[in-house]
């Protein structure tokens, strides 16, 4: 058993070093998500510690030009389980919920950044979630988001991008996900009705407009009735708005999930209901590409141990012109294609800014015609 400097801090939640969690769930985790973006330019990257399958991977993936560029590392957490590093991605934490700074160096996938984001709001901690299955917990999570503006250097092959305070975001979430780590199998012959996944449709968004910063998530089912909603609005003077409902108008790619713009009304606390408008400022991405939802090339997804070093990259278009996108190796019939779109976005008063939006439609969803 070995401490690290984190353990020299009293904040322990149990009888052991820090590196080690409470539960010995296989899938239980914790990591980061970060994005920066501007016009044709979407760099997503992700980190995520599987302490209890001794893992460490992480990925990142630019969309630029109708193609996505993704590389993925992994290695054995142990014995440098403190070391928020992996292959050639690293994380550095300046001033916790202040600054980071997230280095991608050279590597296959080819493209590369050093940039660090500054906080413009607080951060929004989402409600606990938690889902059973037969009788067992398999989802159990909380998470943080944050906006950001992001300062820097990036690249992608021979062409060289200066990252003015681009506009990004950045969450932070941990606890058991029933889609990472090994597989595992729960049967039954029976599930109440509080264990059934009614979610049709997820809209979950970060964004800046003008003087205000806001976010906002919500699922629902597939006639439309929401499930659950929630979210804030953060004003450059201090004032802080607790948000209560959203109605959406999104417009869709003919023949697609993926949504090219729409609008959407924020209905706050304060009695007041505010409209925003989208555009997409370049193309989506795919978060397979990332090693989520088996796009590792080994058929698994994040969370498995891969031997002490492992890098892999992919670059495809996904445009979905040619079938629905996703990495080469991951047959058609489970990709699941773009899920993040970075848009532009205009709120009330003409206020400018972007958006991050991350989007599913899982199956039937009537109020647009998905069948």
């Amino acid at each position: 058993m070995r401490v690290h400097a984190f353990d020299e801090y009293p904040f322990h939640q149990h009888p052991a070093p820090f590196t080690m969690p409470a539960t010995s769930d296989a899938k239980y985790n914790d990591g980061y998500w970060f994005a920066f973006y501007a016009a044709d330019w979407y760099f997503v990257t992700v980190l995520r510690l599987h302490p209890n399958v001794n893992a460490i991977d992480g990925a990142s993936a630019v969309t630029h030009g109708d193609r996505q560029h993704c590389v993925r590392f992994s290695r054995a957490l142990r014995p440098d389980a403190a070391e928020l590093a992996v292959g050639a991605l690293r994380l550095e934490i300046l001033e916790p919920m202040r600054r980071v700074r997230l280095v991608l160096g050279d590597n296959p996938g080819g493209a590369r950044f050093d940039v660090v984001f500054e906080a413009q709001s607080p951060p929004f901690v989402e409600a606990r979630y938690q889902h059973h299955k037969y009788g067992a917990i398999v989802n159990d999570t909380i998470r943080y988001t944050q906006l950001s503006r992001v300062t820097g250097s990036a690249g992608l092959g021979d062409v060289e991008v200066e990252v003015d305070r681009w506009h990004g975001m950045r969450d932070h979430s941990w606890g058991v996900r029933s889609s990472m780590g090994p597989p595992t199998r729960i049967g039954g012959v029976e599930r109440t009705r509080g264990e059934e996944d009614r979610r049709a449709f997820r809209l979950w968004v970060p964004f800046e407009a003008g003087d205000h910063w806001g976010f906002f998530h919500t699922h629902e089912d597939r006639a439309g009735t929401t499930l659950d909603f929630e979210g804030r609005l953060d004003y450059e003077d201090g004032r802080s708005v607790e948000l209560r409902a959203v109605r959406h108008a999104l417009e869709y790619e003919p023949g697609t999930h993926r949504p090219v713009g729409g609008s959407f009304e924020l209905e706050g606390e304060d009695g007041e209901t505010r409209a925003y408008t989208l555009r997409a400022s370049g193309p989506p991405a795919d978060v397979q590409g990332l090693g989520y939802y088996g796009g590792w090339s080994d058929g698994g997804s994040a969370g498995l141990y891969r031997g002490p070093e492992r890098v892999e990259h992919d670059i495809y278009e996904i445009g979905g012109r040619n079938g629905l996108p996703g990495p080469p190796h991951v047959p058609e019939k489970r990709r699941l294609g773009p899920t993040e779109y970075p848009c532009f976005l205009t709120g009330p008063d003409g206020g400018e800014g972007m958006a991050h939006v991350e989007h599913h439609i899982f199956g039937p969803y009537e109020p647009y015609g998905f069948a």
